[in-house]
């Protein structure tokens, strides 16, 4: 609501005509007309008689508000979006600099239209994108220390990827300290920024490291579901999860050339105790690492420490090893019961 429509409403509230209030703050009442059509706006010096007389205070006169709902933020975005249709880029851009003067503390918004602002000139006809580079930049610092986490994540991404274009790589790597250390992003832009240098080494490099990675990550999410299997009794969809989990370490070269996943699935349709334990035994083996990864053409620039074969110390391989041990001895019940 602009400051003309917060006159005309407490104006009318307080029941004064414009004339009244005009001959209250010794003005003309063409001039309060004017403020209420927005044609005109107070002078600065008037603003604190007008709040008083209207018993009401500057931020509400001036519509200030630190921050807006995400509905409203929602519906400004969307109203933006649908002006690029029928508005040409500088008029959008002029729009959203005045809502941001508007909630100049309100992060969200202003990391929103930035962006928004920021993809529309390099996919949309913009005649001079580099023009609009200084205030989409700042605008983006601006929000670097919010306390949200996705905010500060992608100002940063946005300037690395900025910096990026434009071959500062020195500068570009400043903005990689706002992403976590356990974020698997950070290694990733690390390894297009030793790519986009020529670093061919430390681009594999990190690349490989992202990927392994990610390797143990599915690894150990299958641990945990195959132990639910084996605790709910269902072998079958416990073999189904370790021939899965054998067939990732194909994947990622990181398996022997013997299938334990079909042993498995074999011992466990058998409900063959020694096989289980066999089969998983090697599984598991396999799974952390004790593999020579320096044979996995994937991995070629990792500096991997020493295989550890004691491999029962690792956590997903105890939690493995402890449901393989609950299925085995089910199935050992099972065969007890039936003699």
């Amino acid at each position: 609501m602009n400051i003309g429509s917060v006159i005309r409403k407490y104006r009318k509230e307080a029941g004064m005509t414009q004339e009244e209030m005009a001959g209250r703050l010794c003005v003309s009442a063409p001039a309060v007309n004017k403020w209420e059509n927005g044609n005109s706006n107070p002078d600065i010096e008037l603003l604190g008689p007008i709040a008083r007389l209207l018993h009401i205070s500057l931020d509400t006169l001036m519509s200030f508000r630190e921050e807006l709902t995400e509905a409203e933020i929602r519906e400004m975005i969307r109203q933006m979006d649908k002006m690029f249709e029928t508005e040409g880029y500088e008029k959008v851009y002029e729009w959203a600099l005045e809502r941001i003067r508007e909630y100049p503390n309100c992060n969200m918004l202003i990391w929103q239209m930035a962006v928004m602002l920021d993809a529309k000139r390099l996919t949309s006809a913009c005649a001079e994108p580099e023009k609009y580079d200084r205030q989409i930049n700042a605008w983006y610092e601006m929000v670097l220390h919010d306390e949200k986490e996705e905010i500060r994540h992608h100002a940063a991404d946005a300037l690395y990827g900025f910096y990026i274009r434009k071959k500062e790589y020195a500068k570009a790597e400043e903005y990689l300290r706002y992403f976590s250390d356990q974020d698997p992003m950070k290694k990733i832009a690390l390894g297009r920024l030793y790519q986009e240098q020529g670093k061919t080494d430390e681009a594999y490099e990190m690349f490989e490291i992202s990927l392994f990675s990610q390797y143990q990550i599915l690894v150990f999410i299958f641990s945990f579901m195959i132990e639910l299997a084996l605790e709910e009794g269902n072998r079958e969809k416990a073999c189904f999860l370790a021939e899965k989990t054998g067939a990732l370490s194909r994947t990622f070269e990181i398996a022997e050339d013997k299938d334990w996943s079909s042993v498995l699935n074999a011992a466990c349709k058998e409900k063959h105790t020694e096989g289980i334990y066999q089969a998983v035994d090697e599984i598991l083996k396999n799974a952390n690492g004790t593999f020579d990864l320096k044979k996995s053409r994937l991995f070629q620039h990792v500096r991997f420490s020493k295989p550890d074969n004691s491999f029962h110390e690792a956590p997903e391989s105890t939690i493995l090893y402890q449901a393989a041990v609950a299925g085995a001895g089910s199935c050992w019940r099972k065969s007890d019961n039936k003699k």
